[in-house]
């Protein structure tokens, strides 16, 4: 049991370990805080002295050096206010030192997390729910804020009052001192056994937590969806359930903590017990005074008092620990898309964008492109097509280096996408996928993060352009007006063209889009087609297609096909020559009535 407490131990503080970048900023403040517990302990330790002057000088036995009666009791009792009074002094001071700096480490943890999530793959996300990396940012990171200094500092500075109080006990008496610790041993074998049970319910208890808050994020996100199928009540069942499980695991870890603090007052209720007995026997016999026996009692609850504390603490402890794993579940993630060093910046005007023999699968059983042979020149607008599930959006993904290529290269003017500085890589991209996000934030700044110094006049001629103006500008506050959660109050017409407008706004050399014509009227798509045609006459734009009406519209065509360029040519040309492109045409059209 010593071996396996001594692991874990050591596995604990190796983890701690792991988040000490958020500690070393703030190596004067813990010295600071260290000193006002200090200071705090030393006035512990000399509280019960006034009273043992007043007892044993001021009302039982006889005055000493020109003392009064009434003397003692009088300066006893202002000393002993003026130790309480510079007590509370110290504690404040090592109370708001310690706020602090704990809301700094959970500041920098925070940061720390969320700057390596924005760095990981997609297919990271993937494998964690959203609403379960919430709470690991939320939840778990003031779980080990709280390990890391509350919980560290608070265990250092009771276990040094503990070690003191000891110590003045066995000066006063160390018989009776020995009696009283020799139960000790049985309140640290409760603490460490209760403290293990704790952790692991605690990670259980996070994870349910997790689960709960994906539950809500996707339950409040398709809101519309699950009342227009009429289930509501099977998603209210659904958070119930979940719901229960969360309030179950959280009980559970909420009676190993009562059952640790309890263990700790039974035990030191026992020693108190003990100490008036024996100290008292002491007291008949003449060999402890009754003014001693009264620091020594007091001696014994200030014991109990570090020990109450250092159980809490070490439930703390324990969450906290359960909680870096969490953490740290996150922050080992490997980053797979980086720069290399001294990276030279991608081209300002990048004239080729070319893939070669490029796989790439999601998984081990879901190939998406398996041997993508294109390139893609400034000067003409090409169109991306073929059935769901052809590649085509893995292909404008790993353009943008969004994740890299299993085999085969992707290359811009010649060099691969993996010699270039990433964020300027990226720069160099203005792209408008499937999906269209926006924040809960004005319309402006949705715009503003495709080009963060646009002038209103840049806003409106993008908005314009993605055929957005017309509604934008019958919105109540315009540009100004508060968009819902993801967009929520826009139609998903609307959304995507906002989408298209922000991505427009950029005007990258590189242009991709997926899907830009739907939701559009007729002059609105033509005003869009002619966007991108005059784009495409010095920038290279590709257009991933799903509309039959618009296909001939482009200069070229790339046909994909269960993950590989299948054929090439104007629509035309392909109606004419190809059948597993009519073929396709005809279930998209099908599909489409």
């Amino acid at each position: 049991m010593i071996r396996r407490w001594l692991n874990e131990c050591t596995a604990s503080l190796r983890i701690a370990r792991r988040f000490g970048f958020a500690l070393r900023p703030h190596g004067w403040s813990f010295v600071l805080i260290a000193l006002l517990m200090f200071a705090g302990i030393a006035l512990e330790l000399a509280k019960p002295w006034p009273i043992q002057w007043i007892l044993d000088e001021g009302l039982i036995g006889t005055p000493r050096s020109g003392w009064t009666r009434e003397g003692i009791v009088l300066w006893g009792a202002l000393l002993a206010l003026g130790l309480v009074l510079l007590d509370a002094l110290f504690d404040y001071g090592a109370a708001i030192w310690t706020a602090q700096v704990s809301q700094s480490v959970a500041r920098s943890l925070r940061l720390a997390v969320f700057d390596h999530l924005a760095h990981l793959a997609p297919a990271f996300y993937a494998r964690f729910k959203s609403g379960d990396l919430i709470v690991r940012l939320m939840g778990d990171v003031n779980l080990v804020r709280t390990m890391l200094v509350e919980a560290s500092a608070g265990i250092l500075t009771r276990t040094l009052l503990i070690v003191m109080t000891a110590t003045m006990m066995m000066l006063l008496d160390w018989q009776l001192t020995l009696i009283v610790l020799g139960i000790v041993p049985v309140a640290l074998l409760a603490t460490l056994l209760i403290a293990r049970s704790l952790q692991i319910a605690t990670r259980k208890q996070r994870v349910k937590e997790g689960e709960l808050a994906d539950s809500m994020h996707e339950a409040i996100h398709a809101t519309q969806l699950i009342q227009s199928l009429g289930r509501s009540g099977e998603i209210v069942h659904r958070f119930a359930r979940d719901n229960r499980r969360t309030a179950r695991a959280e009980l559970k870890s909420t009676r190993l903590s009562a059952r640790l603090a309890v263990s700790i007052e039974l035990v030191f209720g026992v020693s108190t017990a003990a100490a008036l007995l024996f100290g008292s026997q002491r007291v008949l016999a003449g060999s402890l005074s009754a003014g001693e026996l009264m620091v020594f009692l007091a001696y014994v609850r200030s014991l109990l008092k570090p020990m109450r504390a250092t159980s809490k603490h070490t439930g703390r402890f324990a969450k906290g620990i359960a909680s870096a794993e969490r953490l740290l579940e996150v922050l080992n993630e490997p980053i797979t898309v980086t720069s290399r060093p001294n990276a030279p910046a991608a081209p300002a005007a990048p004239r080729r964008l070319r893939f070669e023999g490029v796989r790439y699968a999601y998984g081990p059983r879901i190939e998406a492109l398996r041997g993508f042979d294109a390139e893609y020149r400034a000067g003409e607008l090409v169109g991306l097509f073929g059935a769901s599930g052809s590649g085509k959006s893995t292909v404008a993904a790993l353009a943008v280096r969004l994740f890299d290529p299993d085999a085969g290269r992707v290359l811009l003017d010649d060099v691969p996408l993996s010699d270039w500085e990433l964020e300027s890589l990226r720069e160099r991209f203005g792209v408008a996928l499937q999906d269209s996000v926006l924040f809960g934030a004005t319309l402006r700044d949705n715009l503003l993060l495709g080009k963060l110094d646009a002038s209103d006049q840049q806003l409106l001629t993008a908005l314009e352009e993605a055929g957005a103006r017309a509604f934008v500008e019958r919105l109540p506050q315009g540009l100004d007006t508060e968009l819902g959660s993801q967009g929520s109050g826009l139609s998903g017409g609307e959304r995507r063209r906002l989408c298209l407008a922000r991505t427009l706004l950029r005007r990258a050399p590189i242009l991709i889009v997926d899907e830009p014509f739907a939701g559009l009227d007729k002059p609105a798509v033509d005003r869009l087609c002619h966007t991108l045609a005059e784009r495409a006459r010095d920038a290279i734009v590709i257009v991933v297609a799903h509309d039959l009406d618009h296909l001939e519209r482009f200069d070229r065509i790339d046909f994909l096909s269960q993950g590989v360029l299948h054929d090439s040519g104007t629509h035309g040309e392909l109606v004419a020559r190809n059948a597993l492109y009519r073929q396709v045409t005809r279930s998209v059209q099908a599909e489409g009535a």
